[in-house]
Formats: C-alpha cells, sequence, structure tokens
C-alpha cells in the first residue's frame, strides 16, 4: 500500500514538463523541488537493451534527432540533445531516475513503452524485468508503480509476481489493449479518461481500485469535482500549479 502525505497525491507527469523539457533529469529534479510526491515516466530500450526515458517510439519529437528508439544503440542515443541551444540535455536512463530519487519520499509511476507483440515480446519481457530488477536493487518496492496501456505488460507482472508491486491501468477498461484478464482482479489503481462521471469513480471504489486523474485537469473547479467524486491522486504537467490550487481548495 503506498503511503500520501496528502488527500490528494500530486504525480509530475514526465517530471516538471510544463516548465522544463520532458522526461529529463532536469524536469525530474524540478518536480522534486517543486513539492510533488511522485514523477511518472516512460521507459523504452534502446536496439541493445538499455532502459532509457522517453515517451515516443521514435526521438523525432523530443531530440535533435530522428529515428526509432528501438533501433537505436544506446551510445548513439546519448549523443543527441533532448533541451536545446541553450540547456543540454540528455535522454536519462532509468537507473539515474533510481539514484535522483532513491534517496528521497519520492514515488515513481513506471510507464512500460515496449507493448506486446509476437514479434516484440522479448524486448516487452526484458523491459520489464529490467525494471523490475531497479526497483529490487534500490529497495523501492513500496514507492513504485508499473504503469501501460497495454494489459499484456500488466498481466505479466500479475501473473508472474502476484500482487507483490502495485500496477496502474486506466479506466473504463476498453482503453486498454490485449486484455485478457479481467483488470478489476489486479489493479492498484487506475487513472479515469472521463473524469468527471461519478460513476467511473463509484465502480472503481467499490472493487477496490483507487481512482486517479490525468493531465487534462488544470482548472481548480474540475479538481474540486474530481476530489468530490474521489480522485486520489492527479498526474500533471505543472506540478506547483495544481500543488497552489490544492492549497487554495483545503483553505476554501
Amino acid at each position: 500500500m503506498l503511503t500520501y502525505k496528502n488527500r490528494m497525491t500530486v504525480a509530475a507527469h514526465r517530471g516538471d514538463s510544463y516548465n522544463f523539457y520532458e522526461n529529463t533529469m532536469s524536469a525530474f529534479r524540478f518536480a522534486i523541488a517543486s513539492g510533488a510526491d511522485m514523477i511518472e515516466t516512460d521507459v523504452h530500450l534502446t536496439l541493445d537493451g538499455y532502459p532509457v526515458l522517453i515517451h515516443d517510439d521514435t526521438v523525432n519529437r523530443t531530440t535533435n534527432g530522428k529515428g526509432r528508439v528501438d533501433e537505436m544503440l544506446f551510445s548513439s542515443l546519448r549523443e543527441l540533445n533532448a533541451g536545446d541551444t541553450a540547456v543540454y540535455e540528455q535522454i536519462p536512463t532509468l537507473e539515474e531516475l533510481f539514484l535522483l530519487v532513491c534517496d528521497t519520499k519520492i514515488t515513481l509511476n513506471i510507464e512500460i513503452k515496449e507493448y506486446y507483440s509476437a514479434k516484440n515480446e522479448a524486448r516487452c519481457v526484458d523491459c520489464i524485468e529490467k525494471t523490475i530488477a531497479l526497483i529490487e536493487k534500490y529497495n523501492m518496492t513500496d514507492r513504485c508503480l508499473i504503469n501501460s496501456f497495454d494489459a499484456w505488460v500488466l498481466e505479466y507482472v500479475y501473473k508472474k509476481y502476484g500482487k507483490k508491486y502495485a500496477l496502474h491501468g486506466f479506466y473504463p477498461y476498453w482503453e486498454l489493449k490485449n486484455v485478457t484478464i479481467n483488470p478489476d482482479e489486479y489493479l492498484y489503481c487506475a487513472c479515469i479518461f472521463d473524469n468527471e462521471n461519478k460513476a467511473h469513480y463509484d465502480y472503481l471504489a467499490e472493487k477496490g481500485i483507487e481512482a486517479w486523474i490525468g493531465a487534462s485537469v488544470t482548472q481548480k473547479s474540475k479538481l474540486q469535482t474530481c476530489i468530490d467524486n474521489g480522485a486520489r491522486l492527479i498526474t500533471t504537467n505543472n506540478p506547483s500549479d495544481i500543488i497552489n490550487k490544492l492549497k487554495e481548495i483545503e483553505n476554501g
């Protein structure tokens, strides 16, 4: 069971991605400095099997390079600039993020971006197992979630490890792909897409699954509605802004 400091936990989406380049060490550091409780990030494997933190399948949008992550050697990927001409940023490794947060109280929400297919099964399993190995290496089982839009990933972890690792899915469940087990059986939490629909919160509460909301919630009034509906966590691009809004809500 994860522990929370406040009524609503604040997770920094790809770090503080509003003020800094997403999924960079600067974005992660400033998310911590802003007071975020959790960092959400995305893991892909390079061609030679290094877990790196980047959202897209390609480096095109977030770096000065071109190409697919799974077709690039780690050494080549690290030569790219994920910042700009004034601020140079490397694409981080998953281990670098663990090193940053292991001595803090920050929780990690790690989204596995290697999805299942017959062709990609080995890489998908490799990404999951390397992520779990780092969770264990840094003794962070009670401070990490494994997250994916691919239910195959979540079901793999559940079938092999039971409920040792907290699993994060999405609701309604049609947002997930490759579902073969009812997610009610294994999810710790689910991010609600139709986040003003009280029935969704009630359904998850009945199943003992925490209801979370995503980065589309930025207005204070909508945030209040989600809290009233039962949301326990918000993932946000701008953690300091949401923290301020939560303080305003708390103070009436």
